[in-house]
């Protein structure tokens, strides 16, 4: 099950209070409506506040986003329109923002726990476990297995804290 994930999402019931359904609620929007005055013209406060609210969104739901198309929907505003305010904000993209908090929490995974790596990657949003090895190391630089057992779990023990 994927942490922070609206009950709505599994389908059509009424939503819970996640981080993300928070900001939206403050927005006065709600997550299925979508927002045709971020698609039309915002300012660049609106901008900096959508971005943060996408950034949010992925962090908790990393593991049920696929696309930028999938993070619009549930924010309920324009694909392009958020993928060009993510790149003129975060100066990255929706793929690399993904990958970052998949990654990160595969980390935490591997170092706090005992499950397998079918199992993290399942958790992280990864169909197949030969996927997850493959874009673990091209991300992080290392193995799965390397990284459980290396030094460098004291680093992501560090960046949790």
């Amino acid at each position: 099950m994927c942490p922070g994930l609206p009950v709505w999402l599994h389908g059509g019931l009424k939503p819970t209070t996640c981080g993300c359904c928070a900001l939206l609620s403050k927005r006065k929007m709600h997550p299925k409506e979508p927002n045709t005055s971020d698609s039309v013209s915002s300012s660049p406060k609106d901008d900096v506040m959508l971005a943060r609210l996408a950034r949010n969104c992925i962090e908790k739901r990393y593991c049920k986003l696929h696309s930028l198309s999938d993070l619009a929907s549930v924010l309920g505003t324009d694909c392009a329109h958020l993928g060009d305010v993510l790149q003129r904000v975060f100066g990255t993209d929706f793929s690399y923002l993904l990958a970052q908090a998949r990654f990160l929490a595969a980390q935490r995974l591997l170092v706090q726990s005992s499950l397998s790596l079918n199992e993290i990657a399942a958790q992280v949003g990864f169909e197949h476990t030969a996927d997850f090895v493959s874009a673990f190391h091209e991300h992080v630089g290392i193995n799965p297995w390397s990284f459980r057992g290396s030094p460098y779990k004291d680093i992501i023990q560090i960046i949790q804290s």
